[in-house]
């Protein structure tokens, strides 16, 4: 039997969940997973359909030279002379900065600025030339090479494996065609500008692998929360296991014991967390609910509608706004569809130029995390709010989610 906290917070959900079903269709679930079982009907897992097999590293260095090719217009002389360009990256990731900023307000402003002098570096940084150049198109070659191989000993359309407890724990295997493409680079190449580009490219497009199965079963959580289990074709039991096998995936290379404590507890092991989070986000809403001017219905787990600054928007209530801002995250603006695109496009571009900036390296890590604090683990999460516009058969909000995403090797889109 569950614990009692765990029966409370599972009315709650089940009155929350029949308030979205009513909208909502199971009909997404079974175009987009496919339930996996053995001849004899036993559960083996999950896999999304539409996780693509095959890969290629063109799609990210195409979407990343456009990005560069698009800000350097903004960078033109006239709106740098005039402190227009720095004016508007500073209002970009200063937005909502009223509420509870935690911190040292001079540590913010002097690492906002240190954002806006790394965006200024790629004003002169040749695209065309370093994109085009026949020794950037072979490294990039070669570690598309390495990476492809490192992705096939894992399938990459199964995000969940319900008799395996160590699964994805000893298969996390991406991270060393990393640091081979790297080594790789670096012997390759003599010019800077060059070298530092395609060392971003490397590290970019693993990260942005390996978060594509997170994404999707952030998916899968949203669809496990809000149908019964029949209607997805699952017994209670079985959506144990797949809530199991989501977190034994999320457990980092080096936690051993915690792999262990899945192994042991394999039944529970995900409920368990599942719920612990749910509370978690519960209390996270309780205590911003006084900047909102209106609460309005729960979409899942973690995203939560309300108004903020007479904008009607979605809340992330797992992640804050940044390490500065501890308000829950804003996902989805109706009112500004673009908003959060904009942001993350140039944090992300930021991290580019702070690699031309000179500085020791703790400072530079500082400023990274500083960087990657306001979208890193906010638009994975936002896997769910893109669950919740799919089962609601909301295109307009699934197009959106998958804008802010920035993840070109993610088609996301059913058939």
């Amino acid at each position: 039997m569950r614990t009692l906290s765990m029966v409370v917070g599972l009315l709650c959900l089940f009155t929350i969940s029949a308030q979205s079903a009513q909208a909502a269709s199971a009909e997404s679930f079974f175009k987009r997973f496919q339930v996996v079982r053995s001849e004899d009907g036993k559960l083996i897992g999950i896999r999304d359909r539409t996780l693509p097999v095959k890969f290629s590293v063109a799609p990210y260095v195409k979407l990343i030279r456009s990005q560069l090719l698009e800000e350097q217009n903004l960078m033109n002389p006239a709106n740098l002379a005039s402190g227009k360009y720095d004016s508007e990256i500073k209002d970009v990731i200063e937005e909502g900065l009223e509420y509870n900023l935690s911190g040292n307000q001079a540590e913010f402003d002097a690492n906002v600025q240190t954002v806006v002098d790394s965006l200024k570096k790629l004003a002169v940084l040749n695209v065309d030339f370093i994109f085009s150049h026949d020794v950037f198109k072979d490294v990039v070659t070669k570690f598309e090479g390495k990476i492809t191989d490192a992705i096939l000993l894992l399938d990459p359309t199964m995000i969940a494996n319900v008799n395996d407890p160590t699964y994805f724990y000893k298969k996390n295997v991406t991270y060393k065609a990393v640091t081979w493409g790297l080594d790789f680079a670096r012997k390759r190449m003599s010019n800077v500008p060059m070298l530092n580009t395609v060392s971003y490219v490397i590290v970019q497009v693993e990260k942005l692998i390996t978060e594509r199965r997170q994404f999707h079963q952030n998916m899968l959580l949203h669809y496990l929360e809000n149908f019964k289990e029949e209607e997805l074709g699952l017994t209670h039991e079985e959506v144990n296991l797949i809530w199991s096998s989501i977190y034994e995936s999320r457990i980092q290379w080096f936690a051993f014991w915690e792999s262990s404590s899945a192994k042991n507890n394999w039944a529970k092991y995900g409920v368990n967390n599942f719920f612990l989070n749910y509370r978690a986000a519960t209390t996270n809403l309780k205590n911003a609910q006084s900047i909102y001017s209106e609460i309005s219905d729960r979409a899942n787990y973690a995203f939560q509608q309300v108004t903020y600054n007479n904008e009607k928007v979605i809340v992330n209530l797992f992640d804050k706004e940044s390490m500065f801002q501890n308000r829950p995250a804003v996902a989805f603006n109706y009112d500004r569809p673009t908003q959060i695109v904009r942001k993350r496009v140039v944090l992300t571009l930021a991290q580019l130029g702070l690699s031309f900036v000179p500085m020791s390296a703790m400072i530079k890590d500082n400023l990274s995390k500083f960087i990657k604090s306001f979208y890193e683990k906010q638009k994975i999460t936002e896997g769910a709010l893109y669950g919740h516009f799919e089962s609601s058969g909301d295109a307009r909000g699934q197009q959106l989610i998958k804008d802010q995403y920035l993840n070109p090797f993610d088609g996301l889109v059913l058939n």
